[in-house]
Formats: C-alpha cells, structure tokens, sequence
C-alpha cells in the first residue's frame, strides 16, 4: 500500500523529531535489569525494555516486530520525556541496543537503556519510576510504511508490516503527579532529585517566563518556545507541590 497519512490518519498524525509526519503509539512493556555486561564503565543505571509489538493496542491495532526499520533511529537513539524535544532537560538518555529479537517464540522490539543519571536529574527520575514499577509503558514514534486494515473476520482494525522507528519516549514523567507522589513515598526516587530537577527548570527558564505565558494564537517559532516554557512551568508547579506535602 502507498501510505498517505493525512487521509489514512487525519486524527493521529504528528511531527515528529526530524520534522517528518508520523504517528506516536504506546507499547505495553516488561522491563528488567540488564545481564551484566562484560567491559561495560559507564556508571549510567540501565534498564532492558521488551514491548509486546504484536499485541493489540488501544487503537486496535498491531505493530509487526518483523517490519521494524531502525537505521535512521540507531543514528540518534536518544530516549526522550514525553516526546519533548525543544530541551535538552527531555533527555533522559540513549538505546545501547535496539533490535528485534526472538523471545520465547514471539519476535520483539528490544532495547537496552541508558539512563542519563549523571547529568539530568528528570533521569534519575525516570530510572527510578520504571525500575520501581510505577511506570510500565513507552511511546514510540513512526513512519508507518505498509499496512493492512483488518476485516470484520479479523480481530484488528489494522496491522502495520512495516514501519520506521524515529523516536523512543518515556510517557507520564513528570506529567503524572501521582506516579511521583508514589515513587517518592515507596523510595524508589528521592526528594533531593524533585528539587535538583526543580532548579534545573529555573535554570531553563528566563525570570520573565516563571510567570507562565500567554501563548501567541499563531504558530511558529514563538507559539512553540511559549509552549515548552508553559510545559516547564507546568512541571516545576508539580513539583512543588509534591514536595509540599510530603
């Protein structure tokens, strides 16, 4: 089939990190600590993500793990909060490894992450939450090459046979407060990562922007720093008042 998103998917189509229309799609996921890796020096935590491709979705679809391009996204394996790119802050870290692999009879997408702890407290953050449980899913975003769309004989709505991968994010960091809350009260994060990633994003901001700003009605430039500025101040609120009360 020759793909064309805007009629195909006039609902879910989205820019995506190299300016390029795709979709964004979660992956329920199991995530474990890695085997030990001989040579390895990074003192990064990692963390081993395998999604449940072929599974049906929220969207009832299905993702083919076969049909997985990864060439473009193993040049920059970033991994990123929420699909934010207008920020260094949004990068919790990079993929060592990206492949599809055969598990137990069921092909997958595997990935072995890096976590940025070092240097980006929203990182250390993000490590904890998934290690300790809070978090289970990531979102990726794709070109979707072929599909299929299913019939009333088929338990699906449509099946992709072959997608390129251009982008891997941690979802619900820190957009969910609750999850936060949790992590922070079972220990799984500290309350000095909150208030490191607090004066991180004061950092990030002007004084003039701590104030959250009107958002100009146009697109463009402006209307996207405003935005990133209001997804900061949003963030920074939320850690306030976690902090708050506990």
């Amino acid at each position: 089939m020759n793909p064309d998103l805007s009629s195909s998917f006039p609902d879910r189509l989205v820019t995506l990190s190299d300016g390029r229309s795709g979709l964004r799609g979660g992956i329920h996921i199991e995530v474990r600590d890695p085997a030990p890796s001989p040579g390895g020096n990074s003192s990064n935590p990692c963390l081993d993500f395998v999604s449940s491709d072929e599974t049906l979705d929220r969207y009832n679809e299905i993702i083919v793990a076969g049909g997985w391009k990864l060439a473009n996204y193993q040049r920059n394996p970033v991994f990123q909060n929420a699909h934010q790119y207008g920020d260094i802050i949004f990068t919790l870290g990079k993929a060592l490894t990206t492949e599809v692999l055969t598990v137990a009879g069921r092909k997958v997408l595997f990935q072995r992450i890096e976590f940025a702890c070092d240097v980006n407290p929203m990182a250390r953050i993000a490590y904890g939450l998934y290690k300790g449980k809070f978090l289970n899913a990531v979102s990726v975003g794709f070109v979707p090459l072929r599909w299929e769309n299913g019939t009333e004989q088929t338990a699906y709505r449509r099946k992709f046979v072959e997608q390129e991968l251009l982008e891997l994010s941690a979802v619900a960091i820190p957009a969910n407060p609750n999850a936060l809350a949790l992590g922070l009260k079972a220990g799984a994060i500290e309350k000095s990562d909150l208030r490191e990633l607090g004066d991180l994003i004061r950092l990030a901001l002007a004084p003039e922007q701590l104030v959250a700003p009107k958002l100009p009605r146009e697109g463009g430039s402006e209307h996207r720093r405003s935005a990133l500025s209001q997804q900061l101040i949003t963030i920074a609120q939320e850690l306030r008042q976690i902090l708050k009360h506990t």
